[in-house]
């Protein structure tokens, strides 16, 4: 019987802690699997939905790379809340980055109105992602650049609040 309820309360506390997810920040010091750039800009090509590619290290200014996967509901919601505050984010170039296929990138960018000219939506293979911005352990992952530099690495959903305070 003991045993029993000791088995029950841990997959309780289990269950609880698994409930809701809370962004983590991610310490910047981490190293990537290969070198990146010394401004710290990922060597990345992703190929974009209108059929051109872009090389990170070739964009300036502000910049939010946001891993995600169109099926995921904390991607979904995230993109909901982006998509109402569009106003917030107009000075950054927004790269969306999953490694599902383009046609599904498409749909995701069409279905949560996300097709402001400062919004990209793009792939790349894993291989090619991991080693440019290390493992990503969740998503939604959103990296801020300013000027060719990593200002901060945030993992899971956030609020508007908190993207506000990293971008101002």
């Amino acid at each position: 019987m003991t045993k029993n309820l000791v088995v029950v309360l841990m997959m309780g506390c289990a269950l609880a802690a698994c409930n809701k997810e809370k962004p983590k920040e991610v310490v910047l010091n981490a190293v990537p699997t290969t070198k990146a750039l010394p401004n710290g800009m990922p060597r990345l090509t992703l190929n974009m939905t209108d059929g051109t590619n872009v090389t990170m290290t070739n964009l300036t200014g502000k910049v939010l790379l946001i891993c995600y996967n169109p099926s995921c509901d904390h991607c979904q919601r995230e993109a909901k809340l982006l998509s109402e505050n569009k106003d917030l984010l107009k000075d950054y170039e927004i790269y969306f980055l999953t490694p599902e296929p383009l046609e599904e990138a498409a749909k995701f960018q069409r279905e949560y109105k996300l097709e402001e000219p400062n919004i990209h939506f793009g792939r790349a293979e894993v291989p090619q992602i991991i080693p440019a911005i290390g493992a990503i352990s969740t998503v939604p992952t959103f990296f801020v650049y300013q000027d060719q530099t990593l200002v901060k690495r945030l993992e899971g959903e956030i609020s508007i609040g908190d993207l506000q305070k990293v971008i101002q």
